[in-house]
């Protein structure tokens, strides 16, 4: 027996699986006054103070997300949705604003199975609970019919009346005595070494594991991969602990490091004895895949940590710890020019 497809239930149909998923998120039914949520042709979105902030991701089937990996890993839908979410919710929490709206546009072939969409959908319900963002009222979007899923997530934020943390420091902050230090809120390899796994061909990743036991470890890894976990809380209070630039770690710890360095003329030093502490959890996993773990620390990208600039010496948030620092150009051996960080994740190769 054949599994219901999308092209039997029509848009009407498919509307009403997501919106059934949708209406579980915390905020589904607070709508202030003067705002409207999914139903018109557009969303009336509020923004107490004025402002909002926004920002867009796609994920191109076989190219950003698999529905089954080399590994044998197949996605039922949901961890795609989870990550769909996840990675633009992270990107509010890098400007130190909390997520206030998201919106969905997704395109699927008519042989899509109605079970997929269902849990893609509780993916994207289940992200906006487990992570906190329970200030996110899912608003609406678009449905379109490709050959290819492509799915396209839109998020709001608001700052609560802050100014937003940008990659670039203020000018009265800029041209200080001294370095200043660069602190890392949440996990980096982590979600690169999940890639390796979810990549290594189903044969080859069992002979690895049952020869060295580390089954929960790969799993855990392949989690951080498929179902990210920014810490929604770090950015606002990053930003009131006096963050002077912060970026969410999409693409690698060391490009994106390197990007914050080069937004403010400056060179970055990472601290290799923090890679290595940071890398040992990982090591056993590394070396059952013919990988190097302190590799997916410097240079994988996904985990979504939050990378931030304080001051020298300034004591740190909770959950941030100090993982380089920002210095003078060509000031050390050591300090890695923007220019030349030709490291981590790049989608046209540069």
């Amino acid at each position: 027996m054949t599994s219901p497809t999308v092209s039997g239930l029509g848009e009407a149909g498919i509307l009403q699986v997501l919106h059934r998923r949708f209406r579980t998120v915390p905020a589904a039914q607070d709508w202030p006054e003067g705002s409207l949520g999914p139903g018109d042709d557009a969303a009336v979105v509020p923004a107490p103070d004025g402002r909002f902030v926004i920002s867009t991701d796609a994920m191109a089937q076989d190219r950003d997300f698999r529905l089954v990996w080399p590994s044998g890993a197949v996605d039922s839908g949901y961890s795609t949705g989870w990550k769909a979410a996840a990675q633009n919710l992270s990107d509010i929490n890098a400007m130190g604003a909390r997520a206030s709206s998201l919106l969905l546009a997704l395109t699927m072939p008519g042989h899509t199975p109605v079970r997929w969409l269902d849990r893609f959908a509780a993916g994207i319900a289940g992200a906006v609970h487990h992570l906190g963002a329970d200030t996110c009222r899912i608003a609406g979007g678009d449905l379109g019919g490709d050959d290819r899923i492509t799915v396209c997530v839109t998020v709001t934020g608001d700052l609560d009346g802050r100014p937003a943390v940008r990659r670039t420091i203020p000018r009265d902050h800029q041209g200080g005595t001294g370095p200043l230090d660069l602190a890392l809120c949440g996990k980096a390899g982590w979600a690169a070494a999940g890639l390796s796994v979810l990549q290594t061909p189903r044969t080859d990743l069992d002979r690895a594991l049952d020869r060295t036991g580390i089954h929960r470890l790969a799993a855990r890894a392949a989690a951080a991969q498929l179902r990210p976990r920014p810490i929604l809380t770090a950015g606002p209070t990053a930003a009131e602990h006096g963050a002077l630039a912060m970026l969410d770690v999409s693409d690698g710890l060391a490009r994106d490091a390197a990007r914050l360095a080069a937004a403010n003329g400056l060179d970055v030093e990472l601290d290799e004895d923090w890679v290595e502490q940071a890398a040992a959890g990982l090591a056993p996993l590394a070396s059952a895949l013919g990988e190097d773990a302190a590799d997916w620390v410097r240079t994988g990208g996904e985990d979504y940590g939050l990378l931030a600039v304080f001051s020298g010496g300034a004591p740190l948030p909770p959950g941030f710890t100090r993982v380089g620092r920002l210095v003078a150009p060509g000031g050390t051996s050591q300090s890695l020019n923007p220019a030349r960080a030709r490291i981590g994740w790049d989608h046209f190769g540069g």
